[in-house]
């Protein structure tokens, strides 16, 4: 890992990076669809959720879901290839163009996936959302603050961190302050429409004089965080305890904070 020496500018992802749950999506599936589905139906598609991100679903983390016509894509390097129905038969389907695809990179992607297959409101998909992001800082449900990754994070010698969040309104904030990491970035970037607020802030600090290879970013989505990275030149560090969909050589690979914690605490301790 000597490529870690270069590194100048270290961009972190929030959910699924610097914490780790995956309860709320069962509670966050609930909160969508209830009213919807009946109890018996409401048990199968959390289920059937829970399939999905531990890869015991034809539907995998790593796939692209087009939103109008409910069909799956394998894909090469994030351009959607091989199409598939719901119940896993393989369709000649080529994509359209502009298509409405939605990647399944995470938990919440997975959540967003039955948001659509149902056609829930905009308005209801918000009320959910808030629901549940304020349980998971809050008793019985609230999300653990692994210490020892704070503490690798405020030791590198990086000239900038970076914090980046797709979450929009209040909650975003609401994490930092319950996370106690308002001072460990020296910047904070909420509602970050990744991918493509990544690749405008990676084309910012280029313009700033950062080489290519002095970017990192770390996070949990591949699409989100790492692929606009890689594609600009930059270092990427993927920290996920799940499978995803696709052939991709990332810098490094973690699946835990706790390993996340130790590869950082490394780099720091090499002086970056």
């Amino acid at each position: 890992m000597n490529w870690m020496k270069q590194v100048k500018v270290a961009i972190f992802d929030m959910d699924g990076t610097l914490y780790q749950d995956d309860a709320f999506l069962g509670r966050y599936i609930t909160y969508l669809l209830d009213g919807i589905v009946d109890e018996e139906k409401m048990g199968a598609v959390v289920s059937e959720a829970y399939d999905i991100l531990d890869g015991s679903h034809i539907l995998q983390l790593g796939h692209f879901f087009d939103r109008e016509q409910h069909f799956f894509y394998e894909h090469d390097q994030f351009i959607p290839t091989t199409c598939y129905s719901w119940e896993g038969k393989k369709h000649e389907n080529p994509i359209v163009e502009n298509a409405s695809l939605l990647f399944i990179g995470d938990p919440w992607g997975i959540a967003n996936l039955y948001a659509e297959k149902y056609g829930i409101t905009r308005e209801r998909r918000a009320e959910a959302f808030e629901k549940v992001r304020y349980e998971m800082i809050d008793d019985p449900f609230k999300i653990r603050r692994h210490t020892p990754l704070f503490e690798s994070i405020a030791a590198l010698g990086t000239k900038k961190k970076i914090f980046m969040t797709n979450t929009p309104g209040d909650t975003g904030p609401a994490f930092v302050t319950y996370l106690n990491i308002g001072s460990m970035f020296d910047d904070y970037v909420f509602d970050a429409k990744k991918p493509l607020g990544m690749e405008t802030i990676v084309k910012g600090l280029l313009k700033e004089g950062f080489a290519p290879n002095e970017i990192l970013s770390i996070g949990d989505n591949p699409y989100n965080d790492l692929a606009p990275v890689r594609k600009l030149g930059g270092r990427t560090c993927l920290i996920s305890p799940y499978t995803h969909f696709g052939k991709h050589e990332w810098d490094y690979t973690v699946k835990t904070v706790e390993e996340l914690a130790d590869f950082l605490h490394q780099s720091s301790v090499i002086k970056l």
